[in-house]
């Protein structure tokens, strides 16, 4: 189920509100696991079937005695069920074809790979696993409520592309609702971040998306056109994955829960190690924290960097061109760590030039192979002039100036997570117009970019 989509806005949320708040207190925590379930299950019977069953193991392992949480061998045992049905789902058809190029085994894994990939399946595996690991390493405590564990597991409104939460961020949020009696939702908040989250989708993300792709190499148009290409992705992606963010604050406010921003800005960035900082902050801390301090961190700074970055490729997709992706961005940090002397000395506004257009040309690799991939930056470095075949006119460039505007000529902290109050930008009638004109454009959405991961 898209949070896009009139039956999400219009029949589910609606219901799930008002049994949240019908019922005793004690019963609040299951109406948020029963919608959560149905939520996701919606996507598919396998997928409902899955995300169940891994948190009924990790609530059950995480429940054993306190003798053995903290054996090596207990967590080995933990966390390998999940990140196996991770790799099954979405790292075994990549593996076969990597390994057997013939498809001599692909017969025999027929009864998987008929399966779609299970919408985020990687988030609520992340998130399940940092909680194995945290229990392990005395980090928190064995949760004895195993509601608490599942709502923290299932949760709807993060639950199939994030934020990747810690248990310590919802354990003792999850433990008040379910104890107190007059509960005092954030109700405008909560509307401006999801009515701002929809228009983000529908006018920004999806919309340009339906220029975006009208483009092709091959039909030529110069390298005017694979600029627009590029860029138009790069605001695509940020403004697809931060409305869903957004909506995700907003949808966890109905609920009395705080979230955590996954976005800080990113493309303000003045260096590709702050970008990795302010881009998807839960998954960079998450590869900070189980991953690159796990493997030493600093002592081998290169070879740990590479390691986590093309960790963070495959995370997000199986393919040549997700390692790809991911180690170039590798190459990026490290350029920069190497290059931190001189690259300091830069006016700001250059570094956070330079850091957005290395950012930019790495994208298309999220939807383009590599022969493709190739070929449109071969077009956009020949500097081609504008042809009777250019596919972008004024009008596309000029929507594109939109959404670079939001980006760069408006601080969010001043508008969006303001504390003081702006009669026209926190006004409830602003934002149930908001809202309405999204949903006159319903027909644009498209479904998030991140549920593939």
């Amino acid at each position: 189920m898209n949070f896009n989509t009139a039956e999400f806005l219009l029949l589910f949320l609606p219901v799930q509100v008002i049994l949240f708040y019908v019922v005793r207190p004690r019963f609040r925590l299951f109406i948020l696991l029963l919608g959560s379930i149905f939520f996701y299950g919606m996507s598919s019977d396998i997928a409902g079937f899955l995300l169940v069953n891994t948190i009924l193991w990790a609530g059950g392992i995480g429940y054993i005695s306190s003798k053995m949480i903290h054996n090596s061998g207990w967590l080995t045992l933990a966390i390998f069920p999940p990140f196996l049905l991770l790799f099954l789902f979405k790292y075994l058809d990549f593996t076969l074809t990597a390994v057997d190029p013939n498809d001599q085994l692909r017969s025999s894994f027929q009864f998987i790979l008929k399966y779609a990939l299970p919408a985020g399946i990687s988030f609520y595996t992340f998130q399940i696993a940092s909680y194995l690991i945290d229990v392990h390493d005395g980090k928190v405590e064995r949760e004895k409520n195993p509601l608490v564990f599942a709502v923290f597991a299932a949760f709807f409104p993060q639950l199939i592309a994030g934020p990747i939460l810690r248990f310590h961020e919802l354990r003792d949020q999850l433990r008040f609702i379910a104890a107190e009696r007059n509960l005092r939702p954030d109700f405008p908040r909560a509307f401006k971040f999801i009515s701002v989250g929809l228009a983000y989708k529908i006018f920004l993300a999806d919309v340009l998306r339906r220029f975006q792709e009208t483009h092709d190499v091959s039909a030529g148009g110069g390298s005017l056109d694979a600029a627009y290409a590029v860029l138009a992705y790069s605001f695509i992606i940020y403004f697809d994955f931060w409305a869903y963010s957004l909506m995700a604050i907003g949808l966890a406010k109905l609920f009395c829960i705080e979230l955590p921003r996954n976005f800080l800005e990113p493309y303000k960035s003045t260096s590709p190690r702050e970008f990795w900082r302010r881009w998807h902050v839960t998954l960079s801390f998450w590869l900070r924290d189980y991953v690159y301090l796990k493997i030493g961190g600093n002592t081998a700074y290169i070879r740990n960097i590479a390691i986590v970055f093309l960790a963070c490729g495959l995370w997000h997709g199986a393919g040549w061109n997700f390692l790809i992706w991911g180690g170039y961005h590798a190459l990026l940090v490290i350029a920069h760590h190497l290059a931190r002397e001189p690259w300091g000395r830069l006016p700001g506004f250059v570094q956070i030039t330079i850091t957005f257009m290395f950012v930019s040309l790495g994208w298309p690799l999220f939807y383009n192979g590599i022969e493709e991939y190739g070929a449109l930056i071969s077009v956009l470095f020949a500097f081609q002039a504008p042809t009777d075949t250019a596919q972008f006119g004024y009008g596309d460039w000029l929507y594109l100036a939109i959404p670079a505007l939001i980006v760069f000529a408006t601080r969010e902290d001043r508008w969006l997570f303001n504390e003081n109050y702006n009669r026209f930008l926190d006004s409830p009638l602003f934002h149930a117009g908001l809202t309405g004109l999204s949903l006159m454009f319903l027909n644009f959405g498209r479904t998030f970019i991140y549920f593939q991961f």
